[in-house]
């Protein structure tokens, strides 16, 4: 009986490169999936937070229109403010709001609050204070609601048409029938918010 040689066991040098440029291939691709996966996950991540924040400001400027007091408030430097006001490039609104908070023993109790929506460095600001009246060091509470909104302004409707700014009248006690956000958002461009004016009863 004759025995056979004993095969070399093993892998030849050209076996062993072609498996590591195989392999080179599969983990280049799994990275690239990867990659692609993790920027996936950070635009549906930004798509959200931008959606959120244009919902926020929609639903916060609806809720504030809705409650608008036709209370007047003292400026500053003296005299009265109208009941609904902005700067003169429509930068920033100022106006009363009144709000239900519930009460222990009275069950519903109304409070009104000061409020202004400002555009600053590109920013738009909510802020309000409970205080009517300016104090000396009363600081505001101050929201962020847009964190890039380009060439914001507001707008407002008379009735008849749109203008660039609202100022006070005769008695101050005029308010606009609906206002509109305007402005170019980085994810959606060109957006405009029109909310109607209805002043609480």
């Amino acid at each position: 009986m004759r025995a056979h040689p004993p095969s070399d066991a093993g892998f030849t040098l050209v076996e062993a490169l072609v498996s590591l440029f195989v392999f080179s291939l599969i983990a280049s691709g799994c990275v690239a999936m990867l990659m692609q996966s993790v920027a996936s996950q950070r635009d549906v991540g930004a798509a959200h937070a931008a959606l959120r924040e244009l919902q926020t400001a929609r639903a916060l400027l609806s809720s504030d229109m809705l409650q608008v007091a036709p209370r007047r408030t003292r400026l500053p430097a003296g005299g009265m403010a109208p009941v609904f006001a902005s700067d003169a490039g429509g930068q920033g609104i100022a106006f009363v709001r009144s709000a239900a908070e519930p009460d222990p023993t009275l069950q519903v109790v109304g409070r009104l609050s000061a409020v202004a929506w400002v555009i600053e460095d590109g920013r738009l600001l909510r802020r309000s204070r409970d205080a009517l009246d300016p104090l000396d060091g009363a600081t505001p509470q101050e929201r962020v609601v847009f964190q890039d909104l380009k060439e914001a302004r507001f707008e407002f409707y008379d009735g008849q048409a749109w203008r660039p700014t609202w100022g006070s009248t005769s008695d101050g006690a005029q308010m606009p029938g609906a206002i509109a956000l305007v402005g170019v958002a980085p994810r959606y461009g060109a957006i405009r918010m029109e909310v109607i004016v209805e002043p609480a009863s």
